[in-house]
């Protein structure tokens, strides 16, 4: 893999102001949702047309998208020859890793996804994020050892925001 320089923040900076239409998903989500942890990567749920595919590419073509798990497809700019609307991206970009998906385990796909999301202000636009409960089930469905520690601080949150939203 290619040396790349981390900086999620920007990376994340660049989507919100783009005209990508986008859910937030994983570490970075969970983060936004009060979790005290570190991610490697930005995860997003995509309404994956080709007009916003093609948006995406756009976005992103300054930052030099490749595949990370395709080897015959180093980059990210030109359109597959088949194209699926649940095609999911595994990319390295000049800022990080960036992981593009149609559907999220345990959710739904993109509409399902939106429909509990979250919108918060950020670097100077509306992010979506998934939604608390959606994430919880999401990295349940994961089952891996780190998203089940996410789970348990997670559900720790919500129960002390329902909590003192009860307390109001």
């Amino acid at each position: 893999m290619t040396n790349t320089v981390q900086n999620l923040q920007l990376l994340l900076k660049i989507l919100i102001q783009s005209p990508v239409d986008f859910v937030l998903l994983g570490g970075f989500a969970a983060v936004l949702h009060g979790c005290n942890q570190t991610t490697r990567d930005i995860d997003i749920c995509v309404l994956q047309t080709p007009e916003q595919l093609e948006l995406l590419r756009e976005t992103l073509q300054t930052l030099h998208p490749r595949h990370r798990k395709i080897r015959d497809e180093p980059s990210f700019l030109g359109f597959p020859e088949k194209f699926s609307e649940e095609q999911d991206f595994y990319l390295v970009t000049d800022l990080g890793i960036l992981d593009i998906v149609s559907r999220v385990e345990g959710v739904g796909d993109y509409y399902d996804v939106l429909q509990n999301s979250e919108e918060i202000d950020m670097y100077g636009g509306k992010c979506r994020i998934i939604g608390i409960a959606d994430l919880i089930q999401s990295k349940k469905k994961l089952g891996r050892h780190r998203d089940l520690l996410t789970v348990m601080e997670l559900e720790a949150i919500r129960e002390e925001k329902n909590s003192n939203d009860a307390e109001d």
